[in-house]
């Protein structure tokens, strides 16, 4: 069915019987039952029921009612739904930093946590990454952006507890990297470590981001430094990352130290 008898969306009959549902989710009642846990009227239960009944979420079974399939398969959604707009909710001031073309997949942000900088620590939330990259058995990462200072700590964090490493880097910001010396030195260092693959590509979007076996997330930028992270460790969101991840290194150039060329710190200079 798609709705009940008055015409209203099975959404809009979740919405309004929410708390009658999620009672009989919980545990199949009767109608006498049913309106003592929730201190409601008799009359208010069985037109409630009724509507639900109709509506093919609810099915009676010797006077006690409880989710047909139906009722369950639908209240996952809406569940699913709450997070989802909840997770926006919280990634507000996030994604007012974002252009509005940027690939986010909402599913990301249902159920993430979210931190942005303060003007005192403008980078402070860079520690949050660095929380989930460390010790981690297996690392992937896309780099559009690089912050000045942060290239050796980022690595640093990513290799101690013997952490494989796969980057993605952006072509413009990778030839810009070997252009500096103490950088340079840090990307051939990187490249003399069996554990670590580096890629150059075109990244599509302004957002950094990483995947761990453990967890998921983007890095903000704006013109004074990082404006904010999001981490999530739910299945949807690592799927989501992990696919970005893939399709960009599908397309991307795997960097050598032979690749580097001739280029030396004291060249740049």
């Amino acid at each position: 069915m798609t709705g009940h008898p008055n015409g209203n969306s099975l959404s809009q009959l979740l919405v309004r019987r929410e708390t009658f549902i999620r009672a009989l989710a919980a545990q199949p009642r009767d109608k006498r039952t049913l309106a003592a846990d929730l201190d409601t009227s008799r009359s208010t239960v069985d037109r409630v029921v009724r509507e639900c009944v109709n509506a093919g979420i609810v099915e009676q079974d010797g006077g006690v009612y409880e989710l047909t399939l139906t009722g369950q398969c639908a209240l996952e959604v809406f569940d699913r739904f709450e997070r989802a707009t909840r997770g926006v909710e919280d990634a507000h001031d996030l994604l007012a930093m974002l252009p509005a073309d940027a690939p986010l997949d909402p599913v990301f942000l249902s159920g993430a946590d979210v931190y942005t900088s303060t003007p005192e620590l403008p980078d402070s939330v860079l520690q949050r990454l660095f929380e989930s990259i460390e010790n981690a058995g297996h690392l992937c990462g896309v780099a559009p952006v690089a912050l000045a200072g942060q290239l050796r700590p980022y690595y640093e964090a990513a290799t101690a507890g013997g952490t494989t490493v796969e980057m993605v880097i952006d072509t413009e910001l990778f030839d810009r990297l070997l252009a500096t010396p103490d950088s340079r030195a840090v990307i051939a260092e990187q490249l003399e470590n069996d554990a670590v693959d580096i890629y150059r590509t075109t990244v599509p979007f302004g957002f950094g981001l990483w995947v761990t076996e453990r967890d998921a997330g983007i890095v903000v930028y704006t013109d004074t430094g990082v404006g904010g992270i999001a981490r999530n460790d739910h299945e949807g969101a690592l799927a989501w990352a992990t696919d970005l991840f893939e399709s960009l290194r599908a397309d991307a150039t795997e960097v050598t130290l032979s690749s580097l060329g001739e280029l030396t710190p004291d060249d740049a200079e």
